[in-house]
């Protein structure tokens, strides 16, 4: 299965919300899916507004999320555009502390959530025997436009992990065209355009559209457009 998101279709959907300590924020959904779905992909755009706080919290879904603009805190992590960061499902995170020039995130899921569980409050909800998990990689610096390599690339976001966690960017120069390492375990991957334009399942696609792609449709090839690309690969764990 592979599924395509783009900021510009989330445009007629950006809403805005307040939680019930006064933060708030605009979203833009990407992807939703039938929440009864076996795989069920979600990604959307939170914009936080400045000098505001989403309280610690926790879902019931595995998640990452991608910085993109602004500077602010998970937790105690100091984040900025791009910081990658990987809570496992029941994980508590946070606070999310924007900055004065606000804090602004995807956030990308292989199954639908359905909000926050605010701590201490929904502590009785959270499953004792769910593993735990934390990750945070970056910031990861987008490439010079003006760049003379001719060779395709890959770095890593964090090393892979034993359960199928993993993060790569792909550095693609003009016309050039490379998948994601293999990492054995996964449930599916997001892939995110970070800058440029990248050709997936023969979709051009624009900076911050989002491909959720299933393990039976790897391994994913990813062509650049002429002015080169960084694309985002983040992988789930079963």
């Amino acid at each position: 299965m592979i599924r395509t998101g783009t900021l510009e279709s989330a445009a007629a959907n950006r809403s805005k919300f307040t939680l019930a300590n006064g933060t708030g924020y605009f979203k833009s959904s990407l992807l939703e899916s039938p929440p009864d779905a076996p795989v069920a992909p979600q990604s959307f755009l939170v914009e936080q507004d400045a000098n505001s706080v989403i309280l610690s919290h926790f879902h019931l879904q595995n998640e990452f999320q991608v910085v993109v603009q602004g500077e602010g805190s998970f937790g105690r992590h100091p984040v900025k555009p791009l910081t990658i960061h990987y809570a496992g499902a029941h994980t508590g995170y946070g606070p999310i502390i924007a900055g004065a020039a606000g804090l602004w995130y995807f956030t990308l899921r292989p199954r639908m959530d359905f909000g926050a569980k605010f701590l201490p409050e929904a502590r009785g909800e959270m499953e004792k025997s769910a593993k735990k998990r934390h990750l945070l990689g970056g910031p990861m610096a987008l490439s010079a436009t003006d760049t003379q390599e001719k060779d395709a690339r890959c770095e890593e976001v964090f090393p892979p992990q034993a359960d199928g966690i993993g993060g790569w960017m792909l550095r693609l120069p003009a016309d050039s065209s490379m998948a994601a390492p293999d990492l054995a375990g996964g449930l599916g991957r997001f892939y995110v355009i970070a800058q440029g334009e990248a050709r997936i399942n023969g979709a051009t696609l624009t900076r911050w559209a989002t491909v959720f792609v299933t393990p039976e449709e790897e391994p994913m090839l990813v062509f650049a457009g002429e002015s080169g690309a960084d694309v985002l690969v983040l992988q789930f764990p079963q």
